[in-house]
């Protein structure tokens, strides 16, 4: 075969102008690849190209317009779609915490299956639940003996001032409790035992054996939303026995743990009650000096009024 100087199209090697170009190739040498196969074939010229005098059609301004309109269609379906698979997410999650509740309800000591954040999490509304309580309780006790008599609406805002800055710091006592108590039972489980698990793994196991608190909490809540004087009696004092099943959930989480001891269980549960005595105190001076000035800021801001 031929390959063309000009154009560099292939020709039989009985061709003398470049079918393509038309350049003069009667001078130019075969090439040596194939040329014995293909010298008795019969190149056919090529065709020249011939343009299709019939145009694409163009797209019509109804069919512009459907087809932006398709896009935002679009997105909605994909968002729609991305949040129906967020609610199944978050229904599956919370239909297993509820198995978790109810498996920790028939079996406290048992160690059932649990996420991570079970634990902290419910502590976290437990707290928020009692704190929550008490103060739609003391909003409504101070604007039902208050709310219409003469000392007016000032003394009012100053009483919720305070209650609300105190149940604050009285949220902040019980949380910071808590993690003390956490974080001294599970460096007694490890003196105890020589080794122990994740802390989140051993809030898990704290909680669930103190999950009948929850009940608790939320009975203390209704009682105290609903605010009469007989609800008080029996709010307050289910607070009180969930905050004491927590403590011997913690207690029992130490001492009753089936792994071989190394060292005595007994020394185990004492560090865990002298240590959580100290914390107590520690944080009972802090707090209780916090609320004692703020009940003289408050006697003197009221006396200030007055006079």
């Amino acid at each position: 075969m031929k390959t063309c100087p000009n154009c560099g199209a292939k020709m039989g090697a009985d061709v003398n102008f470049c079918t393509n170009c038309g350049a003069d190739i009667r001078n130019v040498t075969l090439d040596k690849a194939g040329n014995e196969a293909q010298a008795t074939q019969p190149v056919a010229p090529e065709q020249p190209k011939v343009k299709s005098s019939v145009s694409e059609p163009k797209p019509t301004r109804r069919s512009q317009h459907a087809q932006v309109n398709n896009q935002p269609v679009d997105s909605v379906q994909s968002s729609n779609q991305n949040a129906n698979v967020q609610s199944a997410a978050v229904s599956e999650k919370v239909t297993n915490m509820w198995q978790w509740f109810v498996d920790s309800w028939k079996h406290p000591f048992t160690t059932p299956t649990a996420e991570k954040w079970y634990g902290w999490v419910t502590l976290l509304v437990e707290n928020v639940l009692l704190i929550l309580g008490l103060y739609i309780c003391v909003n409504k006790y101070t604007q039902d003996q208050i709310g219409n008599s003469d000392i007016g609406e000032a003394a009012e805002n100053v009483i919720l001032n305070f209650s609300t800055s105190l149940l604050f710091e009285l949220f902040l006592y019980l949380i910071l409790t808590i993690v003390a108590m956490i974080a001294v039972a599970y460096y007694a489980h490890k003196f105890v035992y020589g080794h122990t698990e994740n802390i989140l793994d051993f809030v898990n196991r704290i909680v669930s054996c103190s999950n009948l608190s929850a009940i608790l909490y939320v009975i203390s809540f209704i009682c105290l939303i609903i605010g009469s004087e007989d609800m008080l009696k029996i709010g307050l004092p289910l607070a009180g026995i969930a905050m004491i099943l927590f403590t011997l959930a913690v207690y029992a989480i130490v001492v009753g743990d089936n792994a071989p001891a190394v060292q005595d269980k007994f020394y185990g549960l004492l560090i865990v009650v002298v240590v959580q005595v100290i914390v107590m105190y520690i944080l009972g001076r802090i707090f209780g000096n916090a609320v004692y000035g703020q009940v003289q800021d408050l006697i003197h801001s009221s006396f200030n009024n007055m006079f």
